[in-house]
């Protein structure tokens, strides 16, 4: 089969671990398939020559001045990806993240009667359309000034090169990384599902992670690995460690180990100051895995004190397979990943005070920790990744089968399943 993979970044330009996964999950599909990658132009400077990707889809920052580009880059965006097709002939279309690409694009895979189907780990499935700088002008509803540029898209829009329709019916697979993520998201209304399934991810290269070893200090040291951002909830950690301190006497070390920008390290300052916690805290920067893996070795818990729906959080496998400790809020598909009370200890959302509590019972009470870890090592390994690339296999096949049926045969309610070790 030959698939054609899009995605707004594809690595060595990647943001987060959305990109990743969606690398490494190509090069494992590449064992059965040809497989083609369509991305944007974001900092395509960056990467070598790869006859198998094309960085050409136009690139659009959130913001106000994307709307008047949009309308020239969604007819672009459409022209890249009819050519794209007839190049490469693909038997699926599998999108993983549309956000900030021209969805106009997507709307042209749907039309071409090729099969399509969606890997959603993040939030922007939801916003199909209706967070386009040009489509969701097109959508009813627009009022004032949003109202008077909705006019002028709309008559844009009749041009031969455009003729977007946000509200037209299409059939797609969907995967998704975790129920929290198919809760929260959602099916946007125009997409039909021919098939849907929950996958969890699994870790790549999971020796990485399993042969390190222990060999934390006398001083309690918490770990953060990830990026230090207002959604990823460093402020919550650092206020545990304060009330760590006063509340439970224990004075305990958070190194943090992810990018950090000029404001939010400012930020982070003032509040460590303001808890007198600032020699407590160290913000390291990002790290390469073999630094990450020392710190991890060094440390008697990790934490994780997202704010928003983290869809998964991969981090937490990470960690059970390093067997470390892991605290972390009770956010979106978190609880999936590592199992409340029997793998991993959970607080409430924005709740230091919560996660202080939960950190000084990891750190104290030994016996109860290591089962956690044993069974979270257990868990990691259950959900691998040689499992979630066999049911990604079978997912692409399946999606496949589904959309070149009839469409009598397809009955949505009859094709939704859980995938992944329970």
């Amino acid at each position: 089969m030959r698939i054609l993979v899009v995605s707004n970044l594809y690595p060595p330009v990647q943001l987060g671990g959305y990109e990743a996964r969606c690398a490494v999950t190509s090069d494992r599909l590449r064992e059965w398939h040809e497989v083609h990658v369509l991305t944007s132009t974001y900092r395509r400077g960056d990467a070598a020559h790869d006859p198998s990707v094309r960085r050409e889809l136009p690139f659009l920052r959130h913001g106000r001045r994307s709307i008047p580009l949009a309308p020239v880059a969604s007819a672009k965006a459409m022209r890249v990806m009819r050519d794209t097709l007839a190049d490469v002939r693909p038997d699926l279309v599998f999108v993983w993240n549309g956000s900030a690409i021209p969805h106009a694009a997507l709307q042209v895979a749907h039309e071409s009667g090729i099969p399509v189907a969606y890997s959603v780990g993040e939030h922007w499935f939801r916003l199909l359309y209706s967070s386009d700088a040009f489509a969701r002008f097109l959508l009813p509803g627009q009022h004032g000034l949003r109202g008077a540029w909705a006019r002028v898209a709309r008559l844009v829009n009749r041009l031969p090169a455009l003729r977007v329709d946000p509200l037209r019916p299409a059939r797609a697979a969907v995967c998704w990384n975790s129920d929290a993520t198919r809760r929260s998201s959602g099916l946007p209304p125009m997409i039909s599902p021919t098939h849907e399934v929950t996958i969890y991810p699994g870790v790549p290269e999971p020796e990485r992670w399993s042969r390190l070893e222990r060999r934390p200090g006398e001083k309690p040291a918490i770990a953060y690995v990830g990026r230090v951002e207002a959604v990823k909830g460093p402020d919550v950690a650092y206020r545990a460690v304060a009330e760590l301190r006063d509340r439970h006497g224990v004075e305990a070390r958070l190194v943090l180990a992810g990018s950090c920008d000029t404001a939010m390290r400012r930020e982070l300052d003032d509040l460590a100051d303001r808890l007198r916690i600032a020699d407590l805290v160290e913000l390291r920067g990002p790290l390469d895995h073999a630094a990450i893996g020392r710190l991890l070795e060094e440390s008697h818990v990790l934490v994780v004190p997202s704010v928003w729906e983290e869809p998964f959080g991969i981090v937490l496998l990470e960690a059970a397979l390093a067997r470390v400790p892991v605290v972390a809020s009770r956010s979106g598909g978190m609880p999936e990943a590592l199992r409340e009370g029997s793998e991993a200890r959970f607080f409430e959302i924005e709740d230091a005070a919560g996660c202080a509590d939960a950190l000084a019972e990891t750190l104290r009470d030994p016996a109860a920790t290591d089962a956690r870890v044993a069974a979270a090592y257990e868990r990691a390994n259950a959900l691998s990744f040689e499992r979630y690339i066999a049911e990604m296999e079978r997912f692409v096949s399946q999606a496949r089968a589904d959309q070149r049926a009839p469409a009598s045969r397809n009955n949505p309610s009859m094709r939704s399943a859980t995938t992944g070790a329970s």
